[in-house]
């Protein structure tokens, strides 16, 4: 397995505990991660699923929690069934979150590790994720004012 990654990094306009909410609760992921909700314990080995629809598609993923350290770091898998892969662990991705309180705000850096050498999916996750990391911004810039 070839493992490719992306590292993003985002300084968000909230403390730690509001953007670790902001990526915990579904409440928020539906209005950043493209109509999406998620659902999990957050336990280490939990599941991790992701549902929505996005422009008529019908989103579905799911994972399991890796590691995770509340209100400082999460990594979990997740897989698309919909992409018509087959449903292997190199076919999995695996996202982690790690969040540092700067004065004011939290630096949240988002890495995407990939296992299968396909460089044009982990540009794709790369396009989507910029888009994420805006929105995430605007919400927590809206909910700061």
């Amino acid at each position: 397995m070839q493992k490719q990654s992306i590292k993003q990094q985002i300084d968000l306009p909230a403390t730690i505990a509001k953007s670790w909410r902001l990526l915990t609760e579904s409440v928020y992921t539906k209005q950043y991660m493209f109509n999406c909700e998620v659902k999990s314990t957050w336990a280490m080995g939990s599941s991790v699923i992701w549902q929505g629809n996005y422009q008529g598609y019908e989103a579905y993923q799911k994972g399991n929690v890796l590691a995770i350290e509340p209100g400082r770091s999460l990594k979990y898998s997740t897989f698309d069934p919909n992409f018509g892969l087959e449903d292997v662990p190199e076919n999995y991705i695996h996202v982690s979150y790690h969040l540092k309180e700067k004065e004011g705000f939290t630096e949240l850096t988002i890495i995407n590790e990939t296992f299968d050498g396909n460089k044009e999916r982990l540009a794709h996750i790369r396009q989507g994720w910029e888009m994420v990391m805006a929105e995430m911004k605007k919400i927590m810039e809206a909910e700061k004012s």
